[in-house]
């Protein structure tokens, strides 16, 4: 008998949870959010008169953002864009009020169309204890 029967292993089998968190310097994308769309090197950013905000793989053309530049970089699953413009059309679109340590908003992923959506209107104050 092993003092370990009983115990079953820990995993993240859901791939971790879909959310950017919005502050007044930056858009930071979680790891679920890249790889769920299997780290595209460009995204195109798309807004809906219902605010929401997309976020659909594509190749490079004027349109496009850069997303992950090196997948193979152990920061890969890592995406922060500094974009003061991004952040300010974000807020009025979605009516955001962005606290002292930002917000949080939950993302669906379509895999029928590899596409992430964020519900905008839908988010939530980030706590300075809040972990995950």
């Amino acid at each position: 008998m092993s003092r370990l029967d009983g115990f079953k292993v820990f995993t993240r089998n859901d791939g971790g949870k879909i959310f950017i968190s919005v502050t007044n310097y930056g858009v930071a994308f979680s790891k679920a959010s890249v790889e769920k769309l299997n780290y595209p090197e460009y995204v195109h950013v798309l807004f809906d008169d219902f605010g929401n905000m997309a976020i659909s793989p594509c190749e490079r053309d004027n349109e496009a953002r850069t997303f992950v530049r090196n997948r193979n970089n152990i920061r890969a699953g890592f995406v922060r864009w500094n974009d003061k413009k991004l952040i300010n059309y974000m807020i009025k679109v979605g009516g955001l009020s962005i606290g002292p340590k930002g917000i949080r908003v939950q993302g669906e992923y379509f895999p029928d169309e590899n596409i992430v959506i964020y519900n905008l209107k839908d988010y939530a104050q980030i706590n300075q204890n809040e972990e995950d």
